[in-house]
């Protein structure tokens, strides 16, 4: 399922550029997504919580996005693509709290650790499939039928969870996901899981509830995230004005998404190699040189479709690298400042920062990219990633963290 849902996400910019749509459609299209998401992440726990399913929520899930994908195909109105891609993004969230709990209840505590590995690897390698089948698909066809093609996978996705996944006869709540560190770990990696609704995690309690520590790190995390969002959001409409194939978009992000399996295996030996404070900081120079080859490609090498995709491949390798690293050395050092008992208030300020930060991202990546261009926009990625940078780095300057694991 994880695959046909980033596939449909990702196909759906370029129809609506296909049908005439502009950056900021784009923009409102993964604003919209994103707000789904937020939305769902609530929905979907608290209907976990409410009844104790497993198994039908992935199946619900899985149809649902499947229909959906199916839909876009008889689709030629821009407002109904966004509307479908706000559908996807809330029904692409239900499965991830469901499998952090069947991890819990249908294997051994002490091989937690090395199953959430295993299912994060498994993740990525579904985000790799979906823009590698998206590559050859779009060779010959166009992108109205790889909708298809992503319903296909959502119905095997159905299929496999009819027949393999079955609920335990003891279920966890929810509030089981919050004592344990290796699961704490997991639970970051999916930046909308709320354990606590919104109005709970409001912006005044935000400021009044946290540490200065904190605050720091928690507002060089949203910054990121909007960075993120600044480069991402736009970069699918720059590759199709500067006379980028569809199918060389999708190779251009089958490239992003490797780099995602290849670089995770090694993400804590190089933390445990360089030290948190120490690979704070380095995690940032490739994310950064990824964003200024963006720059280059935007304002060099114009009309250059060629070129434009080759700094693309570097400038995505660059960016993703960059991430996993700060995300590894940003999560271990989250999870030592997590007060015991405040797991789920915390995480629930993390979903909101990150939440954040993905929403004003997409919006101000389709405005500035609208008025001022694309260079422009990249360039403020890099600008908002420096502020990201410079709060990080206070915060491992107030605060040494000690070496020791949380019990």
């Amino acid at each position: 399922m994880n695959a046909s849902s980033t596939g449909i996400s990702t196909i759906i910019p370029i129809y609506i550029l296909a049908l005439g749509g502009q950056v900021r459609e784009v923009a409102i299209a993964a604003f919209l997504s994103n707000l789904a998401m937020t939305l769902g992440a609530i929905f979907w726990g608290r209907l976990i919580d409410s009844m104790h399913w497993r198994s039908t929520i992935v199946a619900i899930c899985s149809a649902a996005i499947a229909v959906s994908a199916a839909s876009m195909y008889f689709v030629a109105d821009i407002p109904l693509l966004m509307l479908l891609s706000a559908v996807v993004g809330f029904f692409s969230v239900g499965p991830a709290p469901v499998t952090n709990l069947l991890v819990m209840e249908k294997s051994r505590k002490e091989d937690w650790l090395k199953t959430y590995s295993w299912t994060s690897l498994i993740s990525a390698v579904g985000l790799v499939i979906a823009m590698a089948a998206g590559y050859l698909w779009l060779l010959q066809y166009d992108a109205q039928t790889y909708a298809i093609a992503c319903s296909a996978i959502a119905i095997s996705s159905l299929a496999l969870t009819i027949i393999f996944v079955k609920d335990p006869r003891t279920t966890l709540d929810r509030r089981a996901l919050l004592r344990t560190p290796a699961l704490l770990y997991r639970l970051r990696q999916v930046p909308m899981i709320f354990f606590r609704p919104l109005p709970e995690v409001s912006a005044k309690k935000i400021r009044t509830s946290l540490s200065r520590k904190e605050l720091l790190f928690f507002a060089g995390t949203g910054l990121y995230f909007l960075s993120g969002n600044l480069i991402f959001t736009p970069y699918t409409p720059f590759l199709k004005d500067s006379g980028v194939s569809d199918a060389q978009v999708f190779l251009a992000y089958t490239v992003l998404h490797m780099c995602k399996v290849v670089f995770l295996p090694f993400n804590h030996r190089i933390v445990a190699l360089r030290g948190e404070e120490g690979m704070s900081k380095i995690a940032y120079i490739p994310r950064i040189m990824g964003l200024a080859l963006a720059v280059a490609a935007a304002l060099l090498v114009v009309a250059n479709p060629g070129s434009i995709l080759m700094i693309t491949l570097l400038a995505f390798v660059g960016t993703e690298v960059g991430f996993s690293m700060w995300s590894a050395t940003t999560t271990s050092s989250f999870l030592k400042i997590i007060p015991a008992g405040q797991e789920g208030r915390v995480l629930g300020i993390n979903s909101a920062v990150i939440g954040a930060g993905l929403l004003i991202g997409s919006l101000a990546a389709g405005e500035v990219s609208t008025t001022y261009g694309y260079g422009a926009t990249f360039a403020l990625a890099i600008i908002v990633a420096i502020a990201s940078f410079a709060l990080v780095s206070r915060f491992f300057k107030k605060v040494k963290v000690a070496p020791q694991v949380r019990a």
